[in-house]
Formats: C-alpha cells, sequence, structure tokens
C-alpha cells in the first residue's frame, strides 16, 4: 500500500466527541464561543485532550489564542498514553480523518525532517492507538479549515527524546518560521483529589515562567500525569523567549462518577514571543 493512500481513521468519534459530522460542528460551534482572541495571536498553545464534555471549553480558549494567525503548517505534539518505545514518532498515514474532515499531512516536509534528523522515526502505530493529537483535530477544522498539519507523538520523557524533539521544533521553525503555530497536547495533573490536581497543576503552570528546564517532580506515568511534559520541555528549549499565558484552567471533579476516580487538571496556555 503506498503511503499516499494511508488515512488514520478516527478512534474516538462517538466517544470523546460526537460521531455525526453535523452534530460535532454544531458543538464546536458552541464551544468556539468561549474562544476570544489575544492582541496578537500566540505562536504556540497548550491544550488538554479530554473529552468535549470534560475539556472542550478550555480547548477552544486555548485555540483561541491562536486566531488572527494565518499558518501555512499546524504541527501537533502528542504524548504517547500506551507504552511504545522511546522516540519521536511522525506518521506513515498521508491523512487524518474525523466527521465530515480530511487533513492532510505534510509530506514533503516530514520527509525532509526524517531526512535531516536521523532520530526521528516513521511509524503509524502509536498515532493508531492514541487520541492526544485526535483530540485537537476538531478544532483545527473549526478555527483553520483546510490547513495541512504535521502530527507528531512523543513516546517517553527521557533527555534524548527530548533532545529530538527539540530539533524536530527547530527544524520546522526553519522550515516555516511565524507561518505555523505549534500544539501541544497535554493535559496537566492526575491526582487523587481535586485540591492536589489543582496545586500540582498550578505549580507546573507557574514553573513555564521560570529559567531553567528540568523535568518537573510531579510527572507520574502511571497516571499519565502532565503527559506531555517532555514535549513542553522541548519547545521551551527550542524557543526559550517564549513567554506564557494561562488562558483557562479547569479540573474533572465536576464529572466524577465514583469517589475513587482519579481528577484531571486541563489547562489552555499560550506562548507569545
Amino acid at each position: 500500500m503506498h503511503t499516499e493512500r494511508l488515512i488514520r481513521s478516527p478512534l474516538l468519534a462517538g466517544i470523546f466527541y460526537p460521531s455525526d459530522s453535523d452534530q460535532l460542528q454544531s458543538e464546536m460551534n458552541l464551544l468556539a464561543e468561549s474562544a476570544k482572541p489575544l492582541s496578537h495571536p500566540a505562536c504556540a498553545i497548550i491544550a488538554p485532550h479530554g473529552s468535549l464534555m470534560y475539556s472542550g471549553k478550555v480547548v477552544a480558549k486555548a485555540w483561541g489564542a491562536l486566531i488572527g494567525a494565518e499558518p501555512s503548517l499546524i504541527a501537533i505534539a502528542g504524548p504517547a498514553h500506551l507504552p511504545y518505545e522511546e522516540g519521536v514518532f511522525l506518521p506513515e498515514s498521508a491523512q487524518f480523518e474525523i466527521p465530515g474532515g480530511l487533513f492532510s499531512v505534510d509530506i514533503s516536509l516530514e520527509e525532509y525532517l526524517l531526512a535531516r534528523i536521523p532520530a526521528l522515526k516513521k511509524n503509524d502505530l502509536p498515532h493508531l492507538e492514541d487520541h492526544s493529537i485526535e483530540m485537537q483535530l476538531p478544532f483545527a477544522a473549526h478555527f483553520f479549515p483546510g490547513v495541512p498539519i504535521l502530527p507528531f507523538v512523543v513516546s517517553g520523557r527521557k533527555q534524548s527524546t527530548v533532545d529530538t524533539t527539540t530539533e524536530l521544533l527547530k527544524e520546522i521553525r526553519i522550515c516555516v518560521g511565524n507561518q505555523g503555530v505549534l500544539v501541544i497536547s497535554s493535559d496537566l495533573a492526575v491526582s487523587d483529589t481535586a485540591e492536589e490536581c489543582d496545586s500540582l497543576s498550578k505549580e507546573f503552570i507557574a514553573s513555564l515562567s521560570v529559567p531553567g528546564n528540568g523535568p518537573f517532580h510531579g510527572f507520574d506515568a502511571s497516571r499519565h500525569s502532565f503527559c506531555g511534559e517532555a514535549a513542553i520541555r522541548a519547545f521551551r528549549a527550542a524557543c526559550p523567549e517564549a513567554r506564557p499565558t494561562l488562558l483557562d484552567y479547569s479540573n474533572s471533579a465536576a464529572f466524577k462518577e465514583h469517589s475513587d476516580e482519579l481528577v484531571v487538571g486541563y489547562g489552555a496556555i499560550g506562548f507569545k514571543e
């Protein structure tokens, strides 16, 4: 099968978001009402990847920080939630599908990056079984229809993986400059209580404004806490001049159905240079 025929099909349509395209569009229109543009568009955002019910409004506010940009590329970094090997994975699929929409991967840029950065890997498996990139696509379709994407999965958090991601982000910036935007798909703390979740999440958010780029001590791989931390560290290394703005924060406590259910923190953060 030729690469150009491969399509990454939706994984969570009908579960985390509507499988009916009209219903999805209607829900996105409602969520987008909460999006507020900044005085100048952000160059990058952090947005969560819970279901639209849980975190949709927070994601919309993150994407709102990009309003006014005219990107030729949307780079989307998603963490791997399953135990793949360490590394950074570009897709074999040439298109990503959601109900009513089909996104083209910038294959030419992908091939250039693979030749330029030997540590990069091209493998669909991490993409097919993870939702972190997929949950950003309805917002990409709403805010920037027709713009090609460059999705990549960051698996693990070793320094070598962070370094590869940093190199990737620097190369993307060289290739597309300010014509590209970066979306880092990441939830924040995952904790037993809302209080602990909020405390750790807000500590992490505050750390983004502090010089230095070490691993965050609140990271818990067993719970996928701060799951996008490696990509965030890489972005800070690649763009040290970028300054964060907290746009919104919430947690999943209101949706708990059982007392032992974990609480997830959701943050919308925009970065300006």
